[in-house]
């Protein structure tokens, strides 16, 4: 009886020993483990934030910036390369492939910019699209339910049908469409019976507001069919730097410029991997000289292109009698500015 309950004892005392080690080894376990979740966990918890973030927003500054070197962000300023781009327009202009251009041009990196008769008016009409675009996302910020707003499109207004820049799939008439889903058939397939229909519904001074609050020398209530490069150029700016919209919005509104569907312009001057988020416009001009025979054509394209090392911001206009021949221009002043920012990054 006595060797029975000696057994017994030897038998718990064995088990609360036993219960101890695997207590104190999930102990460690536990301080190791809530090192980790407080130390590298944290650190990897925050690269996960950041890589999620980086895959969010893509088009803005923060993103860019987020996954920049200190290098990259003091990079030093480009050297002077505006000649280059003069002596490739007078070459355009004297073998008649258009009779005048403008050209803005800005370091998205330090700011630093150039123009060429960058002050010179233009007809914007189909550039009016953006503000519109982003007279409606600021909109939604305190109003989400305006962007899920169906609008019924009824058919096609009057107007000169499109040369260069045609939307790929037309509204049926009779059909309703989102809000959103009509602002990115306007600014990534031009459409302009998308503009008419988000125009005819969007409340005037939400429109005015955007022009005085971006300090832009334009009323639309005015009919005014005149802006300059540089002028324009601030509605990217406030994309690009989220200076105006939220980021969500920001992003939002130049991802579906990159969507784009004009490909003949901006886009084929710079390498097919590189992201460009734009918006093109065309517009017939009538003859302003006795002199002049015919009717004008106006092209213009206004994009911020993701250069890895710097992204830019650029924009051109140019008019002549072919369309085609115009759209090469494009191109080619693109290609041009683009190779020389490359040279110079590396």
């Amino acid at each position: 009886m006595e060797q029975r309950a000696r057994s017994t004892s030897i038998a718990v005392n064995r088990s609360i020993i036993l219960i101890v080690i695997a207590g104190v080894f999930a102990l460690g376990v536990f301080i190791g483990r809530g090192t980790w979740l407080f130390s590298t966990g944290h650190d990897e918890r925050e690269e996960m934030r950041s890589r999620m973030a980086s895959e969010e927003f893509q088009f803005i500054r923060p993103s860019i910036l987020q996954d920049a070197s200190p290098e990259t962000r003091k990079m030093r300023e480009l050297q002077p390369f505006r000649y280059k781009v003069t002596a490739l327009i007078d070459e355009q202009l004297e073998e008649g492939q258009a009779t005048s251009v403008s050209v803005y041009f800005r370091d998205l990196d330090n700011g630093n910019w150039f123009g060429i008769h960058e002050n010179e008016p233009f007809s914007p009409e189909s550039q009016l699209k953006l503000p519109l675009m982003i007279a409606y996302f600021k909109w939604a910020e305190t109003n989400p339910l305006v962007l899920r707003k169906k609008l019924v499109f009824s058919g096609r207004q009057a107007g000169a049908e499109p040369l260069v820049l045609k939307p790929p799939t037309p509204l049926v008439p009779g059909r309703s469409y989102t809000v959103n889903d009509l602002i990115f058939r306007m600014v990534a397939y031009s459409d302009n019976d998308a503009y008419a229909l988000l125009a005819a519904n969007m409340p005037p001074e939400h429109l005015r507001r955007i022009y005085q609050d971006l300090y832009m020398n334009y009323d639309p209530s005015k009919g005014e069919d005149v802006l300059s490069l540089s002028a324009y150029a601030s509605f990217f700016r406030v994309l690009f730097n989220t200076s105006y919209l939220s980021e969500e919005m920001s992003e939002k509104a130049l991802r579906y410029l990159s969507r784009a569907s004009f490909r003949g312009g901006m886009a084929a001057g710079v390498p097919a991997d590189v992201d460009i988020a734009s918006k093109a416009g065309e517009r017939m001009l009538q003859p302003v000289g006795p002199d002049q025979e015919g009717t004008v054509f106006q092209l213009h394209e206004f994009g911020i292109i993701y250069h890895s090392e710097r992204p830019f911001l650029l924009g051109i206009t140019v008019r002549g009698d072919d369309p085609e021949a115009l759209a090469d221009v494009i191109r080619d002043i693109t290609r041009r500015i683009y190779t020389e920012v490359e040279r110079q990054s590396n």
